[in-house]
């Protein structure tokens, strides 16, 4: 499976739940922190299954920008 996917997965998957991307990267076991994520995390924000606000992260409680899936 691709990371892209692996990431769209993981996202859907704690639906409704919003997470970072330092967060999502170890959740889907990437050790570049936040870099590949990112760029996901942005297209996937474009669409409109997904949303991107700052706010506190499900897993780490830091605000920052988060992700979550709005459908699945």
């Amino acid at each position: 499976m691709s990371v892209p996917q692996r990431i769209n997965d993981y996202i859907t998957a704690m639906r409704p739940a919003a997470i970072c991307n330092r967060c999502l990267a170890g959740g889907v076991g990437l050790s570049n922190d936040a870099a590949h994520p990112a760029q996901v995390t942005g297209a996937l924000a474009t669409t409109s299954d997904f949303t991107q606000k700052v706010a506190a992260c499900s897993r780490c409680k830091q605000v920052k920008k988060v992700i979550r899936a709005i459908r699945s």
